[in-house]
């Protein structure tokens, strides 16, 4: 094949060949099978196994696929059917607000937008599919963060830590930790120009049959227009079309 790496060629062939033996394979025989010396081949099981990507029996030395594989197809499929499932309720939600409505999901501790919707004449706003923000100063990433463990928020902190992106930007810990509890006892989150000066953007989060968050759903538009008396109003709408999304991702409340 023209315009290939050719190592990881072979790396992607040693995937294939495992993923048609659900019984695994040995270092030897797979390298039999994939035309590679013993050598190679193990030093690319080791870093797949490094990934998650591939896992060793410790009782008969074979390889098989990892769950990390299982992980990736899951999320793409996922991504499939949620935005699918979501949308008409999205463009429900955006006539409702008259601003911006976005889908996301969380990815290695950062947002990342799957979705939006958007108006005509909106005010511009710095958000786009694929574009990835922080969790601690986004209603969408607190909206998601509110209903993990300590040790899953903790490990967000020690990764992405909490950066000031603006003047209202929360930036000390027990207090940002506070917002997340504050954000599940009410049902939904509140980034009051805290990721962008000028805009504020309501959330709530969107949940699956295992009653495990997915995702999260918000609407964000000026002060001006979002008021806090408007979000008093507004916050009901958002919550309540991310219950409707939850419940076509099989939640039940």
């Amino acid at each position: 094949m023209a315009n290939t790496v050719q190592s990881l060629d072979r790396a992607l062939e040693i995937l294939e060949t495992l993923a048609v033996e659900g019984r695994g394979l040995g270092v030897t025989e797979l390298s039999q099978r994939v035309g590679l010396h013993k050598s190679t081949v193990h030093r690319m099981l080791a870093t797949f196994a490094e990934w998650g990507y591939v896992e060793k029996n410790s009782e008969d030395d074979r390889y098989r696929l990892g769950m990390k594989i299982i992980d990736i197809g899951s999320i793409y499929l996922n991504n499939i059917e949620l935005k699918t499932e979501a949308l008409p309720y999205l463009r429900e939600l955006r006539e409702k607000s008259q601003q911006p409505v976005h889908l996301a999901r969380l990815e290695d501790g950062q947002v990342i937008y799957i979705e939006k919707v958007d108006v005509i004449n909106s005010i511009r706003m710095y958000s786009q599919i694929g574009r990835r923000v922080p969790v601690h100063c986004t209603a969408l990433g607190k909206a998601m963060a509110a209903h993990f463990n300590i040790i899953e928020v903790e490990e967000i902190i020690g990764n992405r830590g909490l950066v000031r992106v603006t003047e209202k930007t929360i930036v000390d810990k027990n207090r940002f930790l506070e917002e997340l509890k504050l954000t599940r006892q009410r049902g939904y989150a509140l980034d009051d120009e805290e990721n962008e000066v000028g805009i504020r953007c309501v959330a709530a989060p969107i949940m699956d049959y295992r009653g495990k968050v997915i995702a999260a759903i918000s609407t964000s538009g000026p002060v001006e227009a979002f008021t806090y008396e408007v979000i008093e109003e507004l916050k009901k709408h958002v919550m309540a079309t991310a219950q409707k999304i939850s419940a076509r991702m099989g939640y039940m409340a």
